[in-house]
């Protein structure tokens, strides 16, 4: 297997593209290198190939071509490199990654990585550049081979103890360095061991002992989807007590998982792509992209604590009374296939009984045209066209299928074996823009208990890609009883997300009917429609002299939102002396920007344009020496006109005003572009350039005498 860092030096780095913030979130010819260490064989070791399952006479065909047996006193700089940062990798992790000899070390020939609880203060963002910081409880450690060892195909094997606890989060996986097709997840992202909270005891629940092995594709952030699938080792042996091999065969157009030589997992190139952004516009990438001929992965061996999923699972949080715990690897041994180097084909180890995961269709790029006012008819004997049925089902609890019950013809049944996954209907082309219907228009279905956990409930929601989701729990009748459940949409987008911060948007739903019961729950569904009027636009918004976009809470016609394709955006509102509530923003890296979106849609605005001013209070808490903040009018892509406010990083509160005129005639500085006051559809957006902590008060359009 050709190594990556020689190529890449050959092509220079300008064809690298920004996947720091890749969260968890090659090449082909003959090998360059081979291990030094003489006493590794050069095929399969025994213990990966010992199930009469699923061992085949071909694993003596691949060839070690890299590894690291930790036989040295130290960790080998020339194989891995030490992330440092507390930015939570994009997942609201509670560690800081560290290169301390207290978190990561080489001992009796293993590789130790400790996850403590100790505050640490470290940078906040994935690269650990600039001056802005975070405090979090507990420190780790974060090792990759980027720009050391890259590949494309092969196997991957790591011998390795986990560790255990709730809030427990080790992984073992593989991102794209260099690759055409974006950022993450459009390139891809290979998880070839992840396991949380090990031995934790839920209800009458055995304890976690699960492994998962995940794709991760599509398109960038927040339209990115995975397919995963998980085992057990046999004899109920959990693997937090003892070391297991964990590998993964990588060839062209397949993927296969395994644990002590069992082969239980295949995913195909048939139920992964990606479509990604070229000229502005979305692109569908070749097939087999991006796990394919041209992406180069390095490896990635972490242990995070708590997050989004470790965090939300089993008995939820974390149990600092677990800690220390640590991530213990064995060896990490690389393969090349000797048959197809380029293509990796020919030495596959196969189990005809692991679980083929179907993985996701690629979408339509395009509008769906999904019908408007008065009624949207989503299911009625058929999911309507323009719309898809998919599944997040991480732990293969969720399954659906269409039944015909008499009076009713076809109905939809979903069953939830467990307390993680949803199902929902997936817009088949560019995320829909609902709206045109109006805020009292109804989200209606008709539903049917058939059975569910004791204390279970359901969710119904509409998502604009995580965490920018809106729910509502659905009442439930008595079991077996059909009833009718209805909601107007206006309320369920102001409920926001229950389960994180974030609020979806009309203007952008790319999965328009999610459910999600709490645990196991077998129900059934019928006639889900959307029925109500059109929107009726307002005939002036923003009137003269004054409109007031922020003070102490948004104006009613607004809702905050944030283009965050990396994860670097958040925001919240907090209580200042003598100012009520301020909106504090917090960027923690290059990209992304908060707005303030017009709910009903484009807004004429031109009657501010002759003698109007943006008005707002801003004070800089933290910055990046090269931060410098943008603020903007935005008619849709590349359609924006903005503004360099000058600030300087004091934490004093200063008034900026700005000519509504002269930020529309500045037009787009990044691109050719310019804000249409005809149609806003956002009012106000914050940019900060790269990393900065700023706070917002009194935003507002006034005329001259205000």
């Amino acid at each position: 297997m050709k190594q990556c860092i020689n190529f890449r030096k050959m092509l220079g780095f300008g064809l690298t593209l920004a996947l720091t913030s890749l969260v968890g979130c090659g090449g082909s010819g003959s090998s360059s290198s081979q291990s030094s260490n003489s006493s590794v064989s050069s095929v399969i070791p025994s213990s990966s190939s010992t199930s009469s399952s699923s061992s085949s006479s071909s694993s003596s065909l691949w060839t070690l071509v890299w590894s690291d047996e930790f036989s040295a006193s130290s960790i080998d700089a020339s194989k891995w490199d030490h992330e440092e940062n507390c930015w939570g990798g994009g997942n609201n992790e509670q560690q800081c990654y560290t290169n301390r000899a207290e978190n990561s070390f080489v001992e009796n020939g293993i590789l130790n990585i400790v996850a403590r609880k100790e505050n640490f203060t470290g940078p906040n963002t994935p690269d650990g550049s600039g001056d802005a910081t975070s405090t979090l409880p507990y420190t780790s450690a974060r090792l990759r081979t980027k720009d050391l060892e890259e590949w494309t195909y092969g196997r991957f094997e790591i011998r390795a103890k986990l560790p255990f606890g709730q809030g427990t989060w080790p992984a073992i996986w593989m991102l794209p360095t260099d690759s055409p097709y974006g950022n993450w997840a459009s390139s891809g992202e290979i998880d070839i061991m992840e396991a949380v909270n090990l031995k934790t005891v839920t209800g009458s629940n055995p304890a976690e002992s699960r492994v998962h092995g995940t794709l991760h594709y599509g398109r960038a952030w927040p339209q990115n989807v995975n397919a995963s699938t998980s085992y057990t080792l046999p004899n109920a042996v959990n693997p937090a007590d003892d070391f297991h091999v964990y590998a993964l065969e990588w060839e062209e157009g397949e993927i296969r998982w395994y644990v002590d030589g069992v082969h239980y997992a295949t995913q195909k190139s048939s139920g992964w792509y990606s479509q990604y952004l070229q000229n502005d516009a979305l692109t569908n990438a070749p097939e087999g992209a991006p796990f394919d001929d041209q992406s180069h992965y390095h490896l990635l061996l972490n242990l995070a604590v708590g997050g989004a999923w470790a965090g939300s699972v089993n008995n939820t949080g974390i149990d600092e009374n677990v800690f220390p715990q640590t991530l213990q690897i064995d060896y990490v041994r690389v393969y090349q296939c000797s048959v197809s180097p380029q293509t990796g084909k020919g030495c596959a180890t196969i189990n005809e009984d692991a679980e083929l995961v179907p993985g996701h269709t690629r979408p339509e790029i395009g509008d769906a045209n999904l019908p408007g006012p008065p009624l949207f008819n989503l299911y009625e004997d058929s999911l309507a066209e323009g719309l898809v049925f998919d599944s997040y089902d991480p732990d293969n609890f969720v399954s659906h299928s269409e039944v015909d019950e008499t009076n009713r013809g076809k109905i939809l049944n979903l069953v939830k074996t467990g307390a993680t996954g949803n199902f929902y209907f997936r817009v088949n082309g560019e995320a829909a823009d609902l709206r045109n219907w109006s805020s009292d228009s109804e989200l209606i279905f008709d539903i049917k208990v058939n059975s569910k956990a004791e204390g279970a409930i359901l969710l119904v929601k509409m998502d604009s890609g995580w965490p920018n989701v809106s729910d509502a729990n659905v009442t439930l009748a008595a079991n077996g009883e059909w009833s009718e459940f209805r909601i107007q949409l206006g309320d369920l987008i102001d409920n926001g997300n229950s389960l994180a911060s974030g609020m979806a948007s009309l203007a952008n739903i790319g999965n328009i009917f999610v459910l999600e019961p709490s645990a196991a729950m077998d129900v059934s569904f019928d006639n889900i429609r959307i029925e109500g009027e059109a929107n009726q636009t307002v005939e002036e918004f923003a009137e003269l002299p004054l409109y007031t976009i922020y003070d102490d809470a948004i104006a009613s016609e607004l809702q905050i939102q944030s283009y965050n394709p990396d994860g670097f955006v958040n925001s919240s509102q907090v209580d200042e002396t003598d100012r009520g509530k301020v909106l504090n923003v917090v960027k923690t890296g290059a990209t992304g920007n908060l707005f303030f979106n017009i709910i009903a849609g484009a807004q004429d605005v031109n009657h501010w344009a002759a003698e109007g001013e943006l008005v707002f209070d801003v004070k800089v808490n933290s910055k990046a020496n090269n931060s410098n903040l943008l603020v903007k009018m935005d008619s849709g892509w590349p359609n924006v006109s903005d503004f360099t406010v000058p600030v300087a990083n004091d934490g004093e509160w200063k008034e900026i005003r700005i000519a509504v005129a002269d930020l529309i005639d500045n037009g787009n500085s990044v691109t050719a572009g310019s804000a249409n006051l005809n149609i806003i559809t956002n009012i106000f957006v914050i940019e900060p350039t790269a990393a900065m902590d700023a706070s917002f008060d009194n935003i507002r359009l006034v005329a001259p005498s205000n």
